[in-house]
């Protein structure tokens, strides 16, 4: 049993316990420090047999009668301080899907409210809308019903406490065990021009963790540590680069001061390409990205 529902039924005509659905949906009022003292639960359907009256609404334990508790104190909306209680625990429960919420001093008396499932509707004394007090139809009409909260409602009831699970110790511990590590996601191989790729033209392009076999040269290699390999191919290129640039603007200029000095004919100069000569001399390998070794 729900530790915020609590039986006092037993010797009424609706004597059945609450239907599972509303007790999830009513589950809030264990965040509010709330217990509900049940003076009329469920009781059979029509041409069911067995003791029952009123409406349909009670049926199969799908709607109570119930004052509310805070500790050993019952609520009384007529207190100033209650009031906004009361508001919250018919304003939450139409969010959760609770969709028939009656309450009145002349109905049940201050602080016994209806509330369960059936056609959607407030109301007061003699069970008429019109009869709702003020408060209890702001808070209902004020409140749309929550998709979310309904979900979260309909799902599976909070535990019962047990001598054992109300110590903090306990729990603590008992949470720590059940735990499943969330397993860890594989890591994307995709570089940034993939990812853009894929975001641009609605692919899903995959780039395997291991090259095939069939692919020459690395076939089997882990891509990563290709790419890296190739990422520094690139960095030696761009060093090679460098040099030759360099070398020919100092030819250049050892060039221009001898002419000025001479004032003779033009000379013309020769760039050597020394990364190319290197890279004709270690055998001109190709194919990885642009690059030579």
């Amino acid at each position: 049993m729900a530790n915020y529902i609590r039986y006092f039924n037993q010797n009424a005509t609706r004597s059945q316990p609450l239907d599972e659905d509303l007790i999830k949906r009513l589950a809030y009022l264990e965040d509010m420090g709330i217990t509900a003292h049940v003076i009329s639960g469920g009781q059979p359907g029509i041409d069911e047999g067995g003791a029952r009256t009123g409406s349909v609404r009670h049926d199969h334990g799908h709607s109570m009668d119930a004052d509310f508790y805070m500790g050993d104190r019952k609520l009384d909306w007529n207190n100033p301080d209650d009031l906004p209680i009361f508001q919250k625990i018919v304003s939450q429960g139409k969010a959760a899907g609770i969709t028939g919420i009656g309450g009145a001093d002349d109905y049940m008396g201050a602080g016994r409210l209806h509330m369960g499932m059936g056609t959607p509707s407030r109301w007061g004394a003699g069970g008429k809308s019109d009869n709702a007090p003020a408060w209890l139809a702001a808070a209902y009409d004020g409140t749309k019903y929550d998709p979310v909260a309904d979900v979260i409602a309909a799902g599976p009831a909070k535990p019962t406490s047990s001598p054992t699970s109300d110590n903090p110790l306990f729990a603590m511990i008992q949470g720590k065990s059940t735990e499943t590590p969330k397993p860890e996601e594989p890591k994307s191989q995709n570089g940034v021009l993939v990812d853009a790729y894929n975001r641009l033209t609605g692919s899903n392009v995959q780039v395997p963790k291991t090259i095939p076999d069939n692919v020459p040269i690395f076939g089997g290699a882990e891509t990563a540590k290709v790419m890296k390999g190739i990422g520094g191919l690139g960095d030696l290129g761009k060093a090679m680069s460098a040099e030759t640039e360099s070398l020919n603007r100092q030819a250049s200029q050892a060039a221009a001061r001898a002419q000025a000095g001479r004032n003779s004919q033009p000379v013309e100069l020769t760039f050597i390409d020394y990364a190319a000569e290197r890279r004709k001399k270690k055998g001109a390998l190709g194919g990885l990205g642009g690059y030579f070794v």
